[in-house]
């Protein structure tokens, strides 16, 4: 079993249309809800992949009971915590050449008894997993610390764990020493105050990571594939060539497959491999981290890994 936390989830809902245009009334065709949040995607990726997946989230008002009916239909285990406020929600605007706009509502604000109240459910959650994500953004102030806090927990229990995050659990989560951090440029570049737009940039941003806490460290660069570094070396991974419909999420399913292969035993690289595979495998498709094992075991051999030196 898994553990996939998020603390800033939302009712994801998508509006496809013929055509977007700037006119004051479009037909809606079709209308597709999803339980949104990275760890929710991871979720939903690892429980199509075959792994046993627990979600760990927070919800609110009537958009929240909305949600807990989307993850239930999606298979997982689930420990929830009710909190005051109404659980967000986004609006994405399909045409048919897959052209989106998309509008987000601001998170649910927490209270201090809400901090209490997740706290308090916190070991529940924990209760005979192998492994746990921390993934997405927090919904505010009173959220943070809780990042370092429950990595530093999964690990006294000897459980792998991997952060995707940014801003200031970002910081606050790498001195957790988690497993795996995974982030993309922007995130990393953000954090380290620097562009990182040359491979030896890409590499250094790898080495810092590692040196805040990580064990493992993965940039993930959008369709030119992600760099992955542990104590043996450092390697890129490129997709292969493949007809991209929608590649929203790509990298919660990429967190799917490395978070599969750890509680599998497989070797870092291996890990990164699978990860990447999920990844190609969500872009194929619309509907975010639906996927079989069998598309993501397609894609394995066609990833190509190549190392790219020494880490120091």
């Amino acid at each position: 079993m898994i553990l996939c936390v998020t603390l800033n989830p939302l009712v994801d809902t998508s509006f496809f249309v013929d055509e977007i245009r700037p006119v004051y009334r479009t037909e809606v065709r079709r209308i597709a809800h999803v339980a949104g949040g990275k760890g929710n995607n991871v979720a939903r990726a690892l429980v199509g992949m075959g792994r046993p997946a627990r979600v760990f989230t927070v919800l609110g008002g009537r958009t929240g009971q909305h949600l807990a009916d989307l993850l239930e239909e999606d298979g997982a285990d689930r420990v929830l915590a009710w909190l005051s406020g109404e659980t967000r929600l986004s609006i994405t605007v399909v045409d048919r050449a897959y052209q989106q706009r998309g509008y987000w509502a601001p998170p649910q604000a927490w209270q201090e008894a809400d901090v209490a109240t997740v706290r308090q459910l916190f070991p529940k959650a924990l209760e005979g997993v192998q492994a746990m994500c921390m993934c997405g953004s927090s919904p505010g102030p009173l959220a943070d610390p809780l990042y370092p806090e429950w990595l530093r927990a999964a690990r006294q229990r000897g459980l792998p764990t991997l952060l995707d995050t940014y801003g200031p659990c970002l910081a606050e989560g790498l001195a957790a020493a988690p497993t795996v951090v995974k982030v993309n440029r922007a995130e990393a570049a953000a954090w380290l105050g620097r562009p990182l737009e040359t491979r030896a940039e890409q590499v250094d941003a790898l080495a810092a990571l590692r040196q805040a806490g990580a064990q493992w460290a993965i940039l993930t660069l959008g369709e030119q594939g992600a760099l992955f570094a542990c104590p043996s070396g450092c390697w890129a991974g490129h997709p292969p060539q493949v007809a991209v419909v929608n590649p929203i999420s790509s990298g919660d399913a990429m967190t799917a497959g490395i978070m599969a292969g750890l509680v599998e035993g497989s070797a870092p690289l291996d890990c990164f491999r699978l990860g990447m595979a999920a990844a190609v495998a969500n872009a194929t498709s619309w509907e975010v981290c639906r996927l079989m094992r069998p598309e993501v075991e397609a894609m394995l051999p066609r990833i190509d890994i190549v190392p790219i030196g020494e880490m120091i």
